[in-house]
């Protein structure tokens, strides 16, 4: 296959962002198209690297198709925006009902729903519906990984100060081996999804602001004992509203095509999560505080972005035409 044909068809697959089967089936549309217009203009007299040349033009940027294809490819079956909308849903369920604070309702749900999108990502090719599902299954490492940490340099901090551990020595070794575990299974997960589209990896982070501005306010205060409980269900409401604004973003999210769109729906929802999560919390928070915390929480919903960006560069590096000179085999470079 031709060098520019082969590098045009790399940007295309890098851009579409769709499912891997989905995506491989609209190359190989692409492909042929590109090659039975160039055949056309070789019978009219050109030679045929001019002749691709001009069928890649007449096609389009890369870039400008990719966005045509995913808008038009990208939104979800009913079916799928339902399924996703589910966990939401639970979780709102469990504020409304004030059951929060009940461990072990809450492990039996966290159990559920790893098992359901252990399930799901086992075959290696994960519904559309499943992100929403792994977010919580994240939630569990990633909340605890902060807490260890936070709970280490409590401790390291009081030895320093004190000459003493505030905890049991024990406790120092298991949370010092947890906290590069859990960096570790999160990182592999998360790059994953990013590799597929930094967009899933932001609606998987999406409850992540909340449940992380939850976890420490519960943690400053000692936990859900019970004055802070009943303090708290005066405003479960609010939180299981909260819950309600994810299960709608996710379903928008999943029925829209353009990505201008999903990416604005996610900001939305998170700046509207950060409001009322300051109304809802016993702490007054002045303007300066809540703008902060919008543009801390938009900023890491949109991170992905970036991370993207540094793989597809690593790819393009090691792709047959990247500047690295690196050969890999791509199943459309060889095709026949």
């Amino acid at each position: 296959m031709a060098a520019q044909l082969i590098d045009y068809l790399l940007t295309l697959s890098r851009r579409l962002h769709l499912d891997p089967g989905q995506e491989q089936d609209i190359i190989q549309e692409v492909r042929a198209h590109l090659e039975d217009k160039a055949a056309d203009l070789e019978t009219e007299g050109m030679d045929r690297e001019a002749a691709l040349d001009l069928a890649i033009r007449e096609m389009g940027a890369p870039q400008t198709v990719a966005r045509s294809l995913y808008a038009v490819h990208s939104p979800g079956v009913w079916r799928d925006v339902l399924l996703a909308m589910v966990p939401h849903f639970v979780l709102a369920s469990l504020f409304a009902l004030h059951l929060w604070s009940s461990y072990f309702l809450v492990g039996l749900l966290l159990i559920g729903l790893t098992l359901v999108t252990w399930r799901n990502w086992r075959a290696g090719h994960p519904s559309k519906w499943s992100y929403s599902w792994l977010g919580y299954t994240l939630a569990a490492p990633i909340l605890s990984w902060l807490l260890a940490l936070i709970t280490l340099s409590y401790g390291g901090w009081t030895l320093v100060t004190t000459g003493e551990l505030p905890f049991n020595l024990v406790l120092v070794f298991l949370l010092t081996g947890y906290v590069p575990f859990s960096m570790w299974l999160v990182f592999n997960v998360v790059s994953n999804v990013v590799r597929r589209d930094w967009l899933l990896a932001s609606l998987t982070a999406l409850p992540f602001p909340f449940l992380t501005s939850w976890a420490l306010f519960l943690n400053w205060h000692g936990g859900p004992w019970r004055e802070l409980r009943e303090r708290m269900q005066e405003t479960d409401t609010d939180r299981a509203l909260i819950f309600v604004a994810l299960a709608v973003t996710t379903g928008v999210f999943l029925r829209v095509g353009p990505r201008l769109i999903k990416i604005g729906l996610l900001t939305l929802c998170t700046v509207v999560m950060v409001i009322i999560t300051a109304a809802s919390l016993p702490v007054a928070f002045n303007v300066l505080a809540v703008v902060l915390m919008m543009l801390a929480s938009v900023a890491f919903l949109l991170s992905p972005a970036l991370v993207e960006t540094q793989l597809n560069h690593r790819r393009f590096l090691y792709s047959p035409y990247g500047s690295g000179g690196k050969v890999v085999t791509h199943w459309f470079a060889n095709a026949t």
